[in-house]
């Protein structure tokens, strides 16, 4: 019994800190709005900032989420709608602010930054007939009010 017990506390142990990772040499550098960051061997992450600045090593992720709302932060979501989903040709929004302008990134599941522009609620659409099938990250900010949404859409074959 103490055996089984034992091996449960290590399996949640490992389990727990398996994000963690020690890097042997890395360096990040930044030319004409592209930021390249590579490592070898993450052994440890750890993210120190303050109000102003935030430094993050470690599990280097292209795209970085501000705030995330949860519940209890409410009014920094965004009230949009995205459909179809899955989609074949372009997704289109719904609600928000008619007159708004809206910023608007789309990115696959490796991080990569597919597309990201600026738009006027008019024209907010997206065409993803470029892209391949499968799962994409498309977050939608109010440039107004900060508000976001953050959607998971699926392209597929027609």
């Amino acid at each position: 019994m103490n055996k089984i017990f034992i091996l449960v506390l290590m399996c949640f142990s490992y389990s727990s800190f398996s994000q963690q990772v020690i890097s042997s040499a890395g360096n990040t550098s930044e030319a004409d709005g592209y930021i390249l960051s590579w490592t070898i061997g993450e052994g440890v992450i750890s993210t120190v900032g303050s109000t102003e600045t935030e430094l993050t090593q470690g599990f280097h992720q292209p795209l970085i989420v501000d705030v995330i709302p949860t519940s209890i932060e409410k009014n920094l979501l965004l009230e949009i709608k995205a459909f179809p989903n899955p989609t074949y040709d372009k997704v289109m929004f719904e609600g928000g602010d008619p007159v708004g302008t809206y910023h608007v990134r789309v990115v696959d599941k490796l991080g990569r930054v597919l597309e990201q522009k600026t738009l006027p609620f008019s024209d907010l659409t997206l065409e993803m007939k470029k892209y391949n099938n499968g799962s994409y990250i498309i977050e939608v900010i109010e440039d107004k009010t900060g508000k976001r949404k953050i959607f998971n859409i699926i392209k597929s074959q027609r």
